[in-house]
This record gives C-alpha cells, sequence and structure tokens, in this order.
C-alpha cells in the first residue's frame, strides 16, 4: 500500500489530497495545526505548526513509526499577510516566510529520511506573474523562492523526485484573508487533488502547471 505524508492537511488542497489519495487505497498521514479539520478517513492525524521547528521533528517521528518509507510528501501549508511593504510589520513578514518558504524547507529536512528512491516530494506554489499585486509582497517573495528551491532540489537529488504544482486560483479559505474577488474560472480543491495524483502516478518529474 502506498503511503503519504501531507503537511497542511486541513487546508482546502491538503484535505482535498488526503480524501483523494484514500479514495485510491493509499494510507495517509495528515499534519495541521487543527486536527480537527483533517477528513476523518486520514489514518493519522497529528498536530503541526508551521512556526516551530520542533513540531517538523515530532510529526516526521511519529511518521516514522508508523510508515516504512513515504511514497509521496505534499507541503500544502500557506499563509499571507496581506500588507503593503512600507505598512507590514515584521511579524507579518516572517509568519508569510516561514509557512510558505521556510516551512518548504523544513519539511523536506526532517522527512527525507523516509523518503527513498523513487519517492516524490510535491510543493504548492503559484504563479508568481500573477500575484505580483500591491499587498501581496511577502506572499510575492515566498512563492518565487519555493520555486528556485525546487528547482535546486531536482539538481541536487536525481534519484528522487520533485514537484512545483502551480494551481492557478483555487477556491480555498485563501480568500477569506485578502481583499481580492475569486476568479470565475477558479479550481474546486478536489480537481487540484486529482491533478497532483495523476501526475504523480504518470511517473513525471518536474512542475506540474494547472
Amino acid at each position: 500500500m502506498p503511503e503519504a505524508l501531507i503537511w497542511g492537511a486541513s487546508g482546502g488542497i491538503g484535505s482535498a489530497l488526503v480524501t483523494t489519495l484514500k479514495g485510491e487505497g493509499w494510507r495517509v498521514y495528515g499534519a495541521a495545526r487543527n486536527t480537527a479539520v483533517i477528513p476523518l478517513e486520514c489514518d493519522l492525524a497529528l498536530d503541526f505548526d508551521a512556526d516551530y521547528e520542533h513540531s517538523f521533528e515530532a510529526v516526521t517521528m511519529r511518521v516514522a513509526q508508523e510508515a516504512d518509507t513515504i511514497d509521496l510528501m505534499v507541503y500544502a501549508v500557506g499563509d499571507v499577510a496581506y500588507d503593503k511593504l512600507d505598512g507590514m510589520n515584521s511579524e507579518g513578514w516572517r509568519k508569510t516566510i516561514q509557512s510558505n518558504l521556510t516551512g518548504a524547507y523544513l519539511a523536506y529536512s526532517y522527512g527525507k529520511d523516509l523518503m527513498v528512491e523513487g519517492s516524490h516530494s510535491i510543493f504548492i506554489g503559484a504563479y508568481v506573474e500573477h500575484i505580483r499585486l500591491p499587498k501581496m509582497g511577502a506572499y510575492t517573495a515566498a512563492k518565487a523562492g519555493l520555486a528556485e528551491f525546487v528547482t535546486i532540489m531536482q539538481k541536487e537529488n536525481r534519484k528522487q523526485r520533485y514537484t512545483l504544482v502551480r494551481p492557478g486560483a483555487t477556491d480555498t479559505a485563501f480568500w477569506n484573508k485578502v481583499a481580492l474577488k475569486l476568479p470565475a474560472d477558479s479550481k474546486k480543491p478536489a480537481e487540484v487533488a486529482s491533478a497532483i495524483l495523476a501526475h504523480h502516478q504518470s511517473g513525471q518529474n518536474g512542475d506540474l502547471n494547472l
């Protein structure tokens, strides 16, 4: 039975991934700040807060007690401080970079010992050119950095697979945090989750642009 670790399993895309993977016979471990919101079918729901490095260590140590290896790891964590750069406080900047970029590094750093040759790490990114908007500076910088981070990992370790997913506008709680209108052609989280699973099953490496 294939096994997956989903960081951010309570969010729109993360929870959809839990449901989608379980429907395909996977064993799924989900980590989130609010475990009560993780879909009930998740095999193991774990408390997790991207603000704290020890939280990443605790999750991976617990998963290691249950899993032989992880075939698929998805980092679907993210936050946004919606403010102009000259008005944003340092905590808003820090939390945005921490959740979207530093957390991705920590998830991989602590999770890599669970991965074997052929394992697949997936990170939820963004079309940076679409988010170069006023009050989106910290988020744009974080997602641009994430894209370069994944590119370097692809070059440094060719025995595993690394994918940056650019899902485009998706109907998640993200839109409650910004003064932007959800586009009419936005995707549902389940659509994104199905596309991610199909990409994984295809054996492809590299970016997934939806």
